[in-house]
This record gives C-alpha cells, sequence and structure tokens, in this order.
C-alpha cells in the first residue's frame, strides 16, 4: 500500500514539473480555485474520486512549511490547551496528467507539542473518545504525524472510474511520569463511480473503507507517588475493578474499522446545483491487558447531507447552501469477574452504558465579483452526551452567527488576498447533571472545567493574508500569515507559512 501511495504522489510531481509555467498569470487561476472563500463549499463536494475531474481547471503543486501556535486558557482537559509545532506539507492534483487521468497526491509531517493535557493519556481523541485511559497528572505530549494519499480518476466517455488510497501514522509519548508511548494507524481506500445523466451534470456514488489501530501504553519510573491509573467509559465513570493503582504496564489495543459512502449529483462546470447525501457507519473496541474480551465496544455513525446553489451572471457571482450532519456514538461496557485464573479476568455480562450527540446544521449565503467575496453564515449544534449508571449528563444548544469577507489583488509583481472572519457563539440551551462522583480525584473539577468550556459564548475574530510572487524562472514562492483571537475562553492562534508552487 505504501509503495502505490509512493508511486502516486511521485508521479504527480513529475507530471507537475513537466507542465510548469514561467509566469504567475497561469498559476494565479489554479491559487484562486483554491482559495476563493466562494468556492469552498463546491470544492469540498468534489473530494470523491470519481468526481476529482471536476474539481479544479488548474493543475497545482504547493510545497509548504508551516509553524504554527494556538493556546486556550478554558478549555476541555482531555484535549489540552492547544499546541505549538511545525508541518510539512505537498499536495499535487494534477489534470490530464495523462490522456484522461487525473491524479492527486500528499504528503505531510507535522511534529507538535500538545500542552496540558490531563485526564487523557490516549491519543486521537476523536476517534476513541470517551474510552481513554487517563490520571490526574497528565502534561505535555510530543506528537509526530505522517500522513500519505493518492489517487486516480479515469474518464470513459461518459463514465468516470476513481480510486484513491490513505495512510495516516501518530506517534505520541512524554518523557517524565506518567509516560504513555501510544502508536497508531489509520488506513483508507476509496472507489466510486460518476455518469453524466446530463449534458452538465454528473451522479455520482462512492464507498469507502477503514481501518484503524492504535496500541496505548502508560509506564512510571519511578513508583512512589504513582497516581491511579482510570480507564474511562464516559463523563469521568471508571471500572472500579479495572482501574486503580494497577502495576499492569502492557498496552491497551484499540481498533476501529468501518465503510463510508455518498451520492452526488453535482455539474461538471463551476456553477449550478449541489447535492449530496453520505453515510458513515464505524465499530470500534478497547481490549485491556488483563482480560481476552473487549473492555468497551461502540459504534459511530454520521448521517450528512449537502445542499446549494451557485450562479454568475455577468461579473456577479451568488449563492447559498446548507448542510448538515448527524453523529451518534453508542458504547457497550463489560462487566468482568476476577476468578483468580492465570487466563485474566472473565466477561460476565456487558451494558449499553454511553451515549453521543451531535448534531449541526450549517447555512450561509455568498455574493461577490471576481475580486472581492462576502459570507455571511450561521451554524446551530446540539449536543448531548450521557451515562446510564450513576446517572450524568450534558447537554448545550448553541448558535454561532458569523461573516467572512474577502478580497484578491492582481498585482503586476503577484498576486495578494486577504480575509476576514467575524463569529459570535450564542448559548440557546444548557444542563448537565454529575451523579456519583467520588472526591478527591479530581474527576468533579474535570467535568465542571470541561461543561465551563462547552457552554462559554466567544466572539473571535481571524484574519488570514497571502501574497504569491515569481522570484525566478520556475520558482514561485509564497508567503502566509493566519491569526485567531477569541474572548471569553481566551483563544490566540497563529501561523507562518512559507512555500514553493509548480
Amino acid at each position: 500500500m505504501l509503495r502505490y501511495l509512493s508511486t502516486v504522489v511521485l508521479c504527480c510531481c513529475f507530471a507537475s514539473i513537466s507542465q510548469a509555467q514561467d509566469s504567475l498569470s497561469v498559476n494565479s487561476l489554479g491559487i484562486k480555485e483554491r482559495m476563493d472563500i466562494s468556492r469552498t463549499f463546491r470544492n469540498t463536494l468534489y473530494e470523491s474520486p470519481a468526481l476529482r475531474p471536476f474539481q479544479y481547471q488548474q493543475s497545482l503543486t504547493p510545497i509548504e512549511l508551516s509553524y504554527f501556535s494556538d493556546n486556550k486558557d478554558q478549555y476541555t482537559l482531555q484535549r489540552g490547551s492547544g499546541e505549538q509545532g511545525f508541518r510539512f506539507n505537498t499536495e499535487s492534483y494534477q489534470k490530464e496528467a495523462f490522456p484522461n487521468i487525473t491524479l492527486w497526491g500528499k504528503a505531510s509531517y507535522e511534529s507538535k507539542k500538545i500542552h496540558d493535557l490531563k485526564f487523557n493519556e490516549t491519543s486521537d481523541f476523536e476517534v476513541v473518545f470517551p474510552y481513554l485511559t487517563a490520571d490526574s497528572v497528565g502534561g505535555d505530549l510530543n506528537t509526530e504525524l505522517y500522513q500519505f494519499s493518492g489517487g486516480m480518476a479515469k474518464e470513459i466517455g461518459k463514465w468516470v472510474i476513481g480510486g484513491e488510497a490513505g495512510y495516516r501514522a501518530n506517534l505520541s509519548h512524554r518523557k517524565v511520569d506518567p509516560r504513555p508511548e501510544n502508536n497508531s494507524s489509520n488506513l483508507h481506500v476509496g472507489l466510486g463511480a460518476s455518469y453524466q445523466i446530463l449534458p452538465q451534470y454528473m451522479l455520482s456514488a462512492n464507498l469507502g473503507y477503514q481501518f484503524y489501530k492504535q496500541r496505548n501504553k502508560l509506564t512510571f519510573l519511578r513508583e512512589l507517588g504513582k497516581p491511579p491509573v482510570y480507564y474511562m467509559n464516559g463523563l469521568g465513570a471508571y471500572n472500579k475493578l479495572l482501574s486503580g493503582l494497577s502495576s499492569e504496564s502492557d498496552a491497551i489495543l484499540y481498533e476501529m474499522n468501518g465503510f463510508d459512502g455518498k451520492i452526488s449529483f453535482l455539474p461538471k462546470a463551476d456553477y449550478g446545483l449541489f447535492i449530496e447525501a453520505g453515510l458513515s457507519q464505524k465499530n470500534g473496541s478497547r481490549k485491556l491487558a488483563v482480560s481476552r474480551s473487549n473492555a468497551n465496544d461502540w459504534t459511530d455513525q454520521i448521517i450528512s447531507g449537502k445542499i446549494g446553489y451557485l450562479h454568475k451572471a455577468k461579473d456577479w457571482k451568488y449563492g447559498g447552501n446548507a448542510s448538515m450532519e448527524l453523529q451518534t456514538r453508542k458504547g457497550v461496557e463489560s462487566l468482568f469477574h476476577n476468578d483468580g485464573s492465570s487466563l485474566g479476568l472473565v466477561k460476565i455480562s456487558e451494558i449499553s452504558s454511553y451515549r453521543y450527540y451531535h448534531f449541526s446544521y450549517h447555512l450561509e449565503a455568498i455574493v461577490g465579483k471576481e475580486d472581492w467575496t462576502i459570507k455571511p453564515y450561521a451554524d446551530f449544534t446540539q449536543f448531548k452526551e450521557q451515562y446510564v449508571n450513576p446517572f450524568r449528563e450534558q447537554l448545550a444548544d448553541r448558535l454561532n452567527i458569523g461573516v467572512e469577507g474577502q478580497y484578491l489583488w492582481d498585482l503586476k509583481s503577484g498576486l495578494f488576498g486577504i480575509s476576514l472572519n467575524l463569529q459570535k457563539q450564542k448559548l440557546l440551551n444548557s444542563r448537565s447533571q454529575f451523579n456519583g462522583i467520588k472526591q478527591g480525584t479530581g474527576i468533579a473539577d474535570m467535568l465542571q472545567q470541561n461543561y465551563n468550556y462547552l457552554t462559554a459564548e466567544p466572539f473571535s475574530i481571524g484574519a488570514r493574508a497571502r501574497y504569491d510572487f515569481v522570484a525566478a524562472k520556475q520558482i514561485k514562492p509564497f508567503v502566509q500569515a493566519e491569526a485567531l483571537s477569541a474572548t471569553e475562553i481566551k483563544q490566540k492562534y497563529y501561523s507562518l507559512t512559507i512555500g514553493l508552487m509548480f
């Protein structure tokens, strides 16, 4: 698989070099296709392999290096207060690299430090929550991320057949107690086909498969003062038989696999009606060293839908879109008996103990001309998390209202773009109930701090500026700066990126 991905990425790079242009004028069209905020919604719909030939009109290969820093005073403890590090990324899209063939590939490396993690010694929070290995000490976590992906689409008459594959690895560790050693891998493959059912419209169906695995190990070099280790089951709940002052240092194994699919009705050109419906279904498990049976099993389902319209009349562009994503995660907790057997704990029963609902709805409008765009938008989010016995719950209904604006200047020396994003979050409804918490563990404070962050109402201002220019023949550098500031949670984010384009 890695050999296949490497071949696709190399083919993209060679194709991009052979097709490179001497001036920025041609490449600026490709930059605008990717930077223009009026196209953001449209471009994401064409990420399915059978629709890639219609995603962009211009081939482009950026190579970039970024430094980033993010920090919040109010945050979710299991995700940390922020992160800081470097990222190298190259991503190539080659239209008609060979007759009727579109190639794309991506390779990236990221080295960062996640700050102030607590009650979470497990990597990839979004994948495995709420089933975390936890302690009350925590600390900063050093993380390295590797990613490779690539694909190819072939046009055959009115048909397009496409395929892609991607691999992502995460290596995380800490050099002081507690010392997690986490290795995770995520493999994804996808296939799709689209057919031209109308002169300017395509009907597409795509199917993907994902397999995830993590080896999570936590050790202590100093036994004196060692904190209790908890194997969390949701909202601070844990199995007392499995958790505590255990000397076990064997690895915990997480596995997850599942399918996702999409059906789309989209225009071949930049403008028209866009419709997409998707379903993702995944199943995960956690197995502890002290038992042959899974300690937890969970299912994660996401139902999504998108609809939008983009039109151009003379030199004006306008449109709008709506989307939704309904995520439901349900977890099962195993109950064990210790009969003194050398084979470990014996599973005697299981209970369905955890529920997580995250429903989000997005609406935006677009108006502008070739060099400027204004995009007002609104997001409504319904969040609910529950644990059955003892009963614990937190929920919040939130509304985000914002407006984003962008201006692009075509200069003699290059292309300059700037955007500004203003957003206000408003809490419409909230409730929490945390029963049966053992005092002195710090879990009550963790739940309260997480709830405070969930119900915060920050006002944020984000800005981005980018300048592309020609330094010499075939050398087209660019520099990009981003910054964001948010009240109440007191977030400060900034990044600086430099790169070259082919």
